[in-house]
Formats: C-alpha cells, sequence, structure tokens
C-alpha cells in the first residue's frame, strides 16, 4: 500500500468515525508499515481532518474536535420538501417503475397503497403494524407521510441546534431510517449553515427501504461538504447480542419506529441500550405519531427511562421535584401545515383529494440526555402562592392560581383554545381553556407560548368535566397569564379581534339553528 493510499483511507476514517485507535486504522489498511511510520503519514492530515491525537491507554487515539454548536438559520419562510429532494423521489419511483412517476397507472397504485396504510393504522395489536415490503408501499409513504415527518424533523433538529445541543461537527445515529427522512432533513439544514458538519449513521431492516435510502438520501452524500452519508446497518435493535454501531453520537433519532415495538420492557430495555452509545453531553429524540395510544405509550416510556438514569430534556418539566403520577398524558405538539409535495398532488388529483392530503403536523417527542441538562430549569419556588394540580378537587367552582407546562397544542375549537397543562401532580388530565371573546393582553401567552413552556396563570376558574373526569381551568378577561420558562412562538401574532368576531358568528349561527329547530318541533306538533 501506498502512502498516498494510506493518506486516503485516514480521511475516510475520519470522516467516518469520531474516535478511533490508531493500531485499529493501522490494522484496517493492511499494511506492514510501523506506528511511528503511520505516524509520519497522518500527521501531516490532522489539521484538515479537524483531528487531533492523545494518549490512551495502551495505544494513540484519533479523535475529532470539538467544535462549538451549531446555530441554525432563520426558520424558512416555507414549510415545504426541498426541490431537489422531490426530483430525488420522483427519480426514484422512475428508476423502479420504468415509467414516469406521473403515469396514471403507477398514481392508481399509490393511492391504493395509501387507503391499505390507512386502514391499517387504525388496527390494534399485531395487525396495526404497516408493513413496507412492496416498491409501492414506499412509495405511499414517500407521497402521504414523508411531507409531514421531513418538516417535523427539521423543526426538531433545529430546536436542538437552538438550544447549543450539537457540535458544530456531530455523528448521528438514525434509527429506522426508511428512505431516509432525517437523513434528508439534517443535510438541509446543514446545507444552509456553512461550517457544520454531521456524519450519518443508519439502522434499517426493511429491504425496500434500504434501496430506497440508497436511491435517494446517498445521492446527497457529500454535497455542499455538509454530510458523510453511510450505508444502513441491517439488524435487530431489539435483539440484546445484536451489535450496535459503536458511536460515541451525538444524537440518536427514534422516529416512528419504537411503536413497532409491542413488548413495552422491550422497548425499554432497547432504548436504554442505545443510550450507552451516546456521548457523555449526547442527546436521544424519540418521535412518535401524535394519536392516543402512540403518544401515552411514549409518555410511559419516557418516564420510565427517566426512572433508570436517563433524564428527561424536554417536553416535559420537573417543576414540582416529585415523580409524575398522571395516569394518562396525551400529549403532542402542533406545528403549522406543510406545502403539499408534486408528488401529493399529482396524488391527489382525484375526485376525494382529502383523502390524499397530508399536511397536519401533530407529534409527540421526548428528548433524553445523558448529563441531566433540561429545555427549562424552572422550579416552583417554596411558599410560591400557585395550587398543585394534584389538589384542583378541592377547588371546584373557585379561582386559584397555578403554575404549570403547557403540553399540547390546541385542541380547542374556533371558539375556545384548549390546551393540556401538566405539573408533575395529580392523577387525572388538567386543561386551560380560554374563550376566545376572554381573550386579552393579560392572558394571550397561553395561547403564543412555545410547546413545553412553563405558564403561571392567575384567577383561573376550576371546573370538573364529569364526562371526561378531566379539570378545565378558565381563564376569563381578568385572568392573566404570564411565562416563567420556555418561549414564545416565532413571529406569533395573536389576533384578539378577530377570533372576537368569529366567536360572535358562531353563537349568532347557533342561536340562527337553534330558533329554526324550534319551529321545525312545533310545526310537527
Amino acid at each position: 500500500m501506498t502512502d498516498e493510499t494510506v493518506q486516503t483511507k485516514f480521511i475516510r476514517w475520519t470522516r467516518e468515525r469520531p474516535i478511533f485507535a490508531l493500531s485499529e486504522f493501522q490494522e484496517g489498511i493492511n499494511d506492514s508499515l510501523e506506528q511511528e511510520r503511520v505516524l509520519e503519514v497522518i500527521l501531516p492530515l490532522l489539521s484538515d481532518c479537524g483531528c487531533e491525537v492523545v494518549k490512551g491507554e495502551g495505544d494513540l487515539i484519533v479523535q475529532w474536535r470539538r467544535r462549538p454548536p451549531c446555530i441554525p438559520a432563520d426558520a424558512p419562510s416555507g414549510r415545504k420538501v426541498d426541490p431537489e429532494i422531490q426530483t430525488a423521489i420522483e427519480a426514484y419511483i422512475r428508476t423502479k417503475t420504468g415509467k414516469s412517476w406521473k403515469d396514471p397507472l403507477t398514481l392508481d397504485r399509490i393511492r391504493e397503497a395509501i387507503i391499505g396504510q390507512k386502514e391499517t393504522y387504525w388496527k390494534e395489536g399485531d395487525d396495526r403494524v404497516i408493513r413496507y415490503k412492496t416498491a409501492y408501499s414506499i412509495f405511499a409513504y414517500l407521497a402521504y407521510q414523508f411531507p409531514t415527518y421531513f418538516i417535523q424533523m427539521r423543526h426538531l433538529i433545529r430546536e436542538l441546534m437552538k438550544d447549543g445541543l450539537l457540535p458544530g461537527r456531530m455523528v448521528v445515529l438514525d434509527v429506522g431510517c426508511g428512505p431516509g427522512t432525517v437523513t434528508l432533513a439534517l443535510h438541509s439544514l446543514l446545507s444552509e449553515m456553512p461550517g457544520c458538519e454531521a456524519t450519518i449513521h443508519t439502522i434499517e431492516q426493511a429491504p425496500e427501504f434500504i434501496e430506497a435510502y440508497r436511491l435517494i438520501a446517498e445521492p446527497f452524500a457529500g454535497k455542499d461538504s455538509a454530510c458523510t452519508i453511510l450505508p444502513p446497518h441491517t439488524l435487530d435493535i431489539t435483539d440484546p447480542n445484536s451489535k450496535l454501531p459503536e458511536g460515541p453520537y451525538d444524537l440518536i433519532v427514534c422516529a416512528n419506529v419504537l411503536n413497532e415495538i409491542q413488548d413495552q420492557n422491550i422497548r425499554e430495555e432497547t432504548v436504554m441500550r442505545l443510550s450507552k452509545h451516546l456521548r457523555e453531553d449526547g442527546t436521544i429524540l424519540i418521535c412518535e405519531p401524535a394519536d392516543l395510544t402512540n403518544a401515552t405509550e411514549l409518555r410511559i416510556l419516557s418516564r420510565r427511562l427517566k426512572e433508570r438514569g436517563l433524564p428527561i430534556y424536554a417536553p416535559c418539566n420537573d417543576i414540582r421535584g416529585v415523580p409524575c403520577t398522571v395516569e394518562r398524558c396525551w400529549s403532542f405538539v402542533a406545528l403549522p401545515e406543510v406545502s403539499p409535495t408534486r408528488l401529493m398532488n399529482a396524488v391527489a388529483e382525484t375526485d376525494e383529494p382529502y383523502r390524499f392530503h397530508n399536511t397536519d403536523i401533530k407529534a409527540s417527542y421526548a428528548i433524553h440526555r445523558r448529563d441531566s441538562r433540561s429545555k427549562i430549569g424552572y422550579r416552583v419556588p417554596p411558599g410560591a402562592k400557585a395550587e398543585r394540580i394534584s389538589r384542583l378537587p378541592l377547588h371546584e367552582g373557585k379561582k386559584i392560581n397555578i403554575i404549570a407546562s403547557k403540553i399540547s397544542g390546541n385542541i380547542g375549537d374556533s371558539g375556545t383554545f384548549l390546551y393540556r397543562i401538566c405539573d408533575g401532580t395529580g392523577k387525572l388530565e388538567a386543561y386551560a381553556a380560554l374563550p376566545a371573546y376572554h381573550q386579552s393582553e393579560k392572558n394571550t401567552a397561553l395561547r403564543s407560548a412555545t410547546y413545553g413552556s412553563v405558564l403561571r396563570l392567575d384567577r383561573v376558574l376550576v371546573r370538573h368535566h364529569k364526562k371526561y373526569n378531566a379539570f378545565h381551568l378558565l381563564l376569563t378577561k381578568e385572568s392573566t397569564a404570564e411565562l416563567l420558562g420556555g418561549g414564545f412562538e416565532e413571529g406569533d401574532t395573536v389576533r384578539v379581534r378577530e377570533a372576537r368576531r368569529e366567536t360572535k358568528r358562531a353563537l349568532n349561527r347557533r342561536s340562527t339553528e337553534g330558533q329554526k329547530s324550534k319551529v321545525g318541533k312545533q310545526k310537527k306538533k
């Protein structure tokens, strides 16, 4: 092996591995060069490779120099899939079918696959798992689910960057990578951030997804020098004997994959095993769909991981310093709509386009870190004049003050804004309700605070909703909402007057409909 070949291999190793022993590299080059000679070859390359050599136990260690955190660019004005990614997806369909991606028969078969996947999604148990075994099942994913998941991952990874959690040169493990949703979202972000790099390792079992990854995601490797994208590892993450990629990783992502593990104990053990491959200041991001079953199961998992020594970074806040006792926590974030891709629009060109347009983003996620850092460090101070959610039954029909986290998007209607709130105490669910006609500058922070933010709500009326066995805390014009920890939505504007007009129209409409109903009943008599 020539010195030049050693140089080339060393450069490749430093792009793929954040740390390795010099003796390991020496064995990898399959050469008889002594270590001193290898050092002579690689030392001039260290600076350009962003690496350093340090002494280890009986060996020399080559490792990445740590860079300052990646600071993201401003939030994109449009929420859409990058045009070049759309083109790559269309080319993949053309390669697999030998026809144009807009071929009518191809689009019809994609529609059939989407309908089949949606029907399976609402089943329970083992029948609920969607299998990606055919090309058209992948096409359906790319047409219907990919756009929202892509924007969702862009948003969540960008939030980690904003919080300074990801270094300027990072190594990432995407577990259950599919066609490359996380890889493409990260590449899209880093292409806007000169000087930031990522090496992306992936795990995937489905052969069709692996092929899609290689045809869609891998061609983006090295573009703008932003990402080193490696072929997927094929292994079973639930098998304790399977050898996981070493890392150590700055970020591990499990996106819409853990819910496919039916056994809760195996799911928990899998995450704990993955977490051992994090850096000491590494982050693990778990995302699941926002439906009741998956969202609540994720909160149970997150709680158990915390109990086992993997602290929660977000969105849950330990503001009371007590173990969480909530029996059912349906918590999720809602994001602005996504622009449909060309493929989604083509598939939706039917008499029932609503069946194939999927632009809403609601997702449940949990972020854990090994270093115990939390997104919001606020704790309720001793003597604070704010009641606990566990004591709400004592105050039914009264007005109280409370401190809690906002842990859902708006789940109300046009007349009332409704948000799930939690302080970690109390077994029953609690919601903050703000009728649109009660909005004021004093309480609008409830609406504009970001998901996970901690709020103080003063003079809120406690009501018990018997049908759902939950508590509603009603905000009126005299109620106040103060942000204690977290932030406000970017570019948020709360149009109070418009909301009031909308509510008045709704009330008038209901009144008119009620009068018509009475007239109809009188005529029947």
